[in-house]
C-alpha cells in the first residue's frame, strides 16, 4: 500500500510539475506576442508621424507660397523689412509644428517599445518562474512518496491499518 500511495505522490507531483512549466511557457508565448504586436504599433506611430508630419509640411509650404503671392501682389517687397519678418516667423512656427509632430510619433515609439521590452521580461520571468515551482512541486512529491515508503504507509491518521490493528 506505501508502495502505491509513494507512486501516486509522485505521479501527482511530476503532473502538477508539467502543468506548471506548460503555464510558464504558455506565459512566455503571450510576452512575445504582446511584444511583436507592440513592436509594430511602434512601427506604425513613426509611420504615420511622418506622414503627418509630411502633410503638415505641404499644408505650410502652401500658406507661405499664399503669403508671398499675396505680398507680390499688392505691391510690397516681400523680402524686405516688416513683410519679411512675418514671412521668416511663419516658417519658423512651420518647422516647429513639423518638429513637434515628429517629436510626437518617437515619443510614442519608444514608449510603445519599452512596452515591448517590458512583455518579454514578463514572459521569460513566469517562463523562469514556472521551472522553479515545477521543481518545488517534484521535490516536494519526492518526501511526500519517501514518507510513505520509510513509514510504511504515511503518517498515523489514528485509523486502523489493514489487519486491524491500532
Amino acid at each position: 500500500m506505501a508502495i502505491i500511495a509513494g507512486a501516486i505522490a509522485l505521479l501527482g507531483a511530476a503532473v502538477s510539475a508539467y502543468a506548471q512549466i506548460k503555464q510558464g511557457e504558455q506565459a512566455a508565448a503571450v510576452g512575445k506576442y504582446n511584444a511583436r504586436v507592440a513592436e509594430q504599433q511602434a512601427t506604425s506611430a513613426r509611420q504615420a508621424a511622418a506622414v503627418e508630419a509630411e502633410n503638415k509640411r505641404r499644408q505650410y509650404d502652401r500658406i507661405l507660397g499664399t503669403q508671398r503671392a499675396l505680398y507680390g501682389r499688392s505691391g510690397v517687397i516681400g523680402s524686405e523689412g516688416s513683410p519679411l519678418l512675418v514671412m521668416m516667423q511663419s516658417e519658423e512656427e512651420a518647422a516647429l509644428d513639423v518638429a513637434r509632430v515628429r517629436y510626437g510619433g518617437t515619443t510614442q515609439a519608444y514608449g510603445l517599445e519599452a512596452e515591448a521590452r517590458l512583455q518579454r521580461f514578463q514572459g521569460r520571468a513566469a517562463k523562469r518562474a514556472s521551472y522553479l515551482k515545477a521543481t518545488g512541486t517534484m521535490l516536494s512529491g519526492v518526501g511526500q512518496a519517501y514518507g510513505y515508503s520509510s513509514k510504511g504507509g504515511g503518517a498515523y491518521s489514528g485509523g486502523y491499518d489493514m489487519v486491524g490493528t491500532v
